[in-house]
């Protein structure tokens, strides 16, 4: 269930979180994809603390985006762009972490695109940390999951 105004955490392992600030999980709710709105998404920003990740930011559509009730393509330059400001402006303490996307599901799974989507992100993106995270944001409630390498593991709430 999303909560207005409320921080929300996954465990990661035995040792570290994951918190998403109160205004992430406001704009989460803004666009839940209601019957007949396409999808929505964009990227997570954050930070890494010795056990702690925290998403501090995200993006949220744009014109350059392609969207439809199944699918959402965000603009790779507009994303790119942003992180790069995001990271200068921080002194490269906020960073790219990972992505987010809508689903017109009560509870949401990642589809076979989903996982072949973020294991290539992974993949091909130069970054100092070995893992994304991505957020499908559901209806009533929304999945998180963190890959790492080849393997897609799902975050369980705290």
């Amino acid at each position: 269930m999303f909560l207005e105004g409320v921080g929300v955490k996954y465990r990661i392992d035995d040792n570290t979180v994951l918190e998403f600030d109160q205004q992430v999980i406001a704009t989460f709710n803004k666009y839940k994809q209601m019957q007949g709105r396409q999808e929505s998404g964009g990227i997570l920003l954050g930070k890494i603390f010795e056990n702690k990740i925290t998403i501090k930011a995200i993006t949220t559509p744009d014109s350059r985006d392609k969207a439809g009730l199944a699918f959402f393509n965000r603009s790779r330059r507009k994303a790119q762009d942003i992180v790069n400001k995001t990271w200068n402006y921080s002194k490269g303490e906020k960073i790219y972490l990972g992505e987010w996307h809508t689903h017109s599901e009560s509870c949401p799974q990642p589809s076979p695109t989903d996982k072949s989507m973020i294991r290539t992100m992974l993949r091909d993106s130069i970054m100092e940390i070995d893992f994304l995270l991505t957020v499908i944001v559901g209806i009533d409630d929304y999945w998180v999951g963190l890959q790492k390498g080849n393997k897609l593991k799902q975050l369980e709430r705290c």
